[in-house]
């Protein structure tokens, strides 16, 4: 005589937010197992009447009966597998495309057990079912899928009493062999219960595998699977200063996942590092732009100071500066503003930006800042600077300087190394 039992304990997934639903349902199925077991006559309806009897039954019980359990260790059962496989897929698809493919899964293998017993396969002849295990199978192979590479922490236990064998531990393997000796056992159970039949719905689960197995392809999960895996390996190489590994990964990643934002930015930060400037550059610029397209000032502003930092001074040319200084000054940090124009115009004194940003100095220390030294500093400074032009025209011609004019009171110049408001 020969004894194995496993069951999942986890799998190496993070998770990036509760998963509500999943509680919700495990929630559901606990009480609605109290429920029949030890109050079935509370409420309008019969617990019997929501379990699925094929040909004999409402067609809505198909889907009632995924919530209903016969005992403690059906339902024990169902949850250890439920709690390992149910939150990481809510987390990647979200929680309405989760719990489509959970019904889509859980009615295919309750009507393949409907096939199974009309057909008195198996020994179960006009059996009805109740129970996820099917919809839970579905959700095993949904995963074999989805996290292709990944590996599942199981609970082992060995009981051979003739041979004087009793052990039990844990391992991690990978899921796909997890998931391979789930069905093997399946497969020899129901071999081994063609004649006297059993109380398990072998059906069910075959049927709600197989359903899971073509879902996760038909939506694409293992391309999804694999950028995740790219993305994992990336992040990995990069924090262990594996930069051009990381570089590799990201550039994966975003061959299956063209358009995602982390993905981008992850490889510009490896790109960086890596001493490639010119590529890095290039995806921060397309970052910035990307979040000002949409509105996103914010993080907009925090990828050019981000590349400000890596990569040295402005690293976007004038346009990009200004539109910062401008976004800046919307959201009323005018301290910023100022310190944006002044490298505008620092860095492209020559250019329409750089003189536009002087001008624009001047006018927020007179009037946001209220520093009046400082606005009359640079006001001198635009005099001796200034190119002639529509810019110095209209400086000239529309900003007055408290006591100060063009070549007149040169007992206000300070000296260059220092600037008011610096």
């Amino acid at each position: 005589m020969y004894f194995f039992y496993f069951y999942p304990m986890g799998l190496d997934r993070k998770r990036t937010r509760p998963p509500v639903l999943s509680w919700s349902l495990t929630a559901l199925m606990v009480v609605s197992f109290v429920w029949v077991r030890y109050f079935p006559d509370l409420g309008p309806l019969r617990p019997w009447d929501l379990v699925f009897f094929p040909g004999n039954g409402a067609p809505w019980t198909a889907v009632t009966a995924m919530f209903l359990h016969g005992g403690w260790l059906h339902l024990l059962g169902n949850l250890v597998y439920f709690h390992v496989f149910a939150p990481p897929l809510e987390d990647r698809l979200g929680p309405l495309p989760f719990i489509v493919c959970l019904l889509v899964i859980g009615v295919f293998g309750n009507l393949v057990h409907g096939l199974v017993s009309l057909m008195g396969w198996l020994g179960q002849e006009g059996m009805g079912v109740l129970g996820a295990s099917g919809a839970i199978a579905g959700l095993l192979a949904f995963s074999m899928v989805r996290f292709y590479d990944s590996r599942v922490e199981v609970g082992w236990w060995v009981f051979a009493p003739l041979g004087g064998q009793n052990k039990a531990g844990r391992t991690k393997v990978p899921i796909s062999a997890a998931a391979g000796l789930w069905l093997l056992l399946q497969v020899v159970q129901a071999l081994a219960s063609t004649e006297s039949g059993v109380s398990v719905s072998f059906g069910a689960h075959f049927g709600g595998f197989v359903m899971g197995l073509l879902l996760a392809l038909g939506l694409g999960q293992l391309r999804q699977g694999r950028a995740e895996s790219s993305r994992i390996r990336a992040e990995g190489y990069f924090r262990k200063g594996q930069f051009h590994a990381a570089v590799g990964e990201w550039t994966d990643f975003l061959e299956r996942i063209p358009g995602d934002i982390s993905g981008k930015l992850g490889l510009a930060r490896a790109l960086q590092f890596s001493g490639q400037l010119g590529e890095a550059r290039h995806y921060y610029h397309g970052l910035f732009d990307g979040f000002l397209a949409k509105g996103n000032i914010k993080k907009a502003l925090e990828i050019y100071y981000e590349a400000g930092r890596g990569l040295g001074g402005d690293c976007f040319g004038p346009d990009a500066l200004a539109r910062v200084a401008y976004y800046h000054e919307k959201q009323m940090d005018y301290a910023a503003a100022v310190q944006a124009l002044r490298q505008l115009h620092e860095s492209y004194s020559e250019h329409t930006h750089g003189q536009r940003a002087l001008v624009r100095i001047i006018v927020l220390y007179q009037g946001k800042l209220g520093d009046p030294e400082a606005a009359r500093w640079w006001f001198q400074e635009a005099c001796r600077k200034m190119p002639a032009g529509a810019w110095r025209d209209y400086l000239e011609k529309e900003i007055s300087s408290p006591a100060v004019l063009c070549g007149e009171e040169k007992e206000f110049l300070l000296e260059p190394f220092h600037v008011p408001g610096s």
